[in-house]
């Protein structure tokens, strides 16, 4: 009994005992995959981490690799030849990018007195450069770049349907001041009365015209002066007494564009064709204005411009290609 009893105690002895190292040998296993971890986990957050790090380009690298990239090319000056300009220059950085071409209107004694004042790349102008403004500046270069005319317009209720260049000298400088004085006029439901519209003192196409047609009359003090052709197409258009001024480029449906009545009796009215073959008597030429030859953009662009392609665009807008 006694040996049975020895026995049973041994044999519980060693299962503790096997138990014992059991639970010692899990707990190291587990003590090493726990040491283990940490390890891993932190290498996985470095590398998360990390990843956005290397993907992401820093602003200030792109915004220097665009800055390099871009060249600025400023336009100023008529509004006549502005719709050229800013059709020209929308399709030149159509083909290039990284060209930035700013245009703006102001007219063309604001673009020469920029050219002057060397505030702007390339100046624009509907009117000849007088001498006293090249004297300005002796670098000046100016280059023909389309032709253009200018075309008396009154509203479309008008019944008129010519006009003398005496008749509409007679209107601005205010000796002829109702529609019922030139026959074949009139504007029903109203007095009649002229509603004089011009231009502005900067503007080239009121220069030449002041020129052309004014030859040294002054314009009457009622004159509304606009500062774009635009401005005196509007003008005209919502006023049924109004008579004005506009490049034939900015002609539309909305005004009426008085055929002229010439000395030998023929009526030419305003047009492309009768630009082209000088017939219609307001004509004259449109100019890009630069400080000595244009080089870099400003020599591509203007090259652009007097190119085939780019006399197209002369043509789409309304006026007449040089090699017309």
């Amino acid at each position: 009994m006694k040996d049975k009893r020895s026995s049973l105690l041994y044999v519980t002895a060693c299962l503790v005992a096997l138990l014992i190292v059991s639970i010692f040998v899990a707990g190291c296993t587990n003590n090493g995959n726990s040491a283990a971890a940490p390890a891993t986990t932190t290498s996985a957050s470095i590398a998360a981490l990390a990843a956005p790090a290397a993907t992401t380009t820093p602003p200030a690298v792109t915004a220097t690799t665009v800055s390099s990239a871009t060249e600025t090319l400023t336009l100023t000056g008529s509004t006549t030849v502005l719709p050229i300009a800013q059709a020209v220059a929308d399709a030149y950085m159509q083909a290039h990018p990284e060209a930035n071409i700013q245009v703006s209107g102001g007219g063309s004694g604001v673009g020469i007195q920029a050219i002057i004042n060397q505030k702007v790349d390339i100046g624009m102008s509907s009117a000849d450069v007088s001498a006293a403004q090249k004297a300005q500046d002796s670098t000046m270069n100016i280059i023909t770049i389309a032709h253009d005319g200018i075309a008396i317009i009154v509203n479309p209720s008008n019944t008129i349907q010519d006009i003398s260049l005496a008749q509409v000298k007679q209107i601005y400088s205010g000796n002829i001041t109702s529609w019922n004085q030139i026959s074949g006029a009139g504007v029903t439901g109203t007095n009649h009365q002229i509603v004089v519209v011009g231009r502005d003192s900067s503007s080239g196409t009121r220069t030449y015209f002041d020129q052309f047609v004014m030859t040294g009359t002054n314009d009457t003090m009622s004159m509304h002066e606009d500062n774009s052709n635009g401005a005196v197409a509007q003008e005209v258009a919502q006023t049924p007494g109004a008579i004005g001024y506009i490049s034939i480029g900015y002609l539309t449906s909305d005004v009426k564009a008085v055929p002229i009545l010439t000395a030998n009796g023929h009526v030419i009215a305003p047009s492309v064709a009768t630009v082209k073959d000088k017939t219609y008597p307001i004509h004259r030429d449109l100019y890009m204005i630069t400080n000595g030859q244009p080089t870099g953009l400003a020599k591509d662009y203007i090259d652009f411009l007097l190119s085939p392609d780019g006399q197209q665009i002369v043509v789409a807008q309304g006026y007449v290609a040089l090699n017309s």
